[in-house]
């Protein structure tokens, strides 16, 4: 039987570049992944995957520049990061950090927006 567990958290924010006034929208999401999939290597790929996907769904946004919707990457690092954090897996830990993804903490934005 697959164990399909969620992590809700508010942890991220939109926006532009990080000022201490800049106007933030808060993101709240609630990722999902198989806990059993993070047995293994190959399936901590797997679950890292979907967290990013899941990341860059929240973090969506009406872009007139592009003419339809952007993923703003800030946001959707600040989400996989504290998910992964969140999680405390080994082998989820092991492929974040080797991933194109990795950053080591939430970013300057999301650090100005907690204060």
């Amino acid at each position: 039987m697959k164990r399909v567990s969620s992590i809700l958290f508010a942890l991220s924010i939109m926006g532009g570049v990080a000022h201490a006034d800049e106007q933030y929208t808060p993101v709240k999401a609630q990722l999902t992944f198989d806990e059993a999939l993070l047995q293994s290597e190959t399936g901590a790929t797997k679950v890292l995957a979907d967290l990013k996907k899941q990341a860059k769904s929240h973090c969506r946004k009406v872009s007139l520049v592009t003419v339809g919707l952007s993923v703003d990457e800030v946001c959707a690092k600040d989400i996989l990061v504290q998910a992964v954090n969140q999680i405390d897996n080994e082998n989820l830990t092991a492929q974040y950090a080797a991933s194109d993804f990795y950053v080591d903490t939430v970013s300057e934005r999301m650090q100005l927006a907690s204060k």
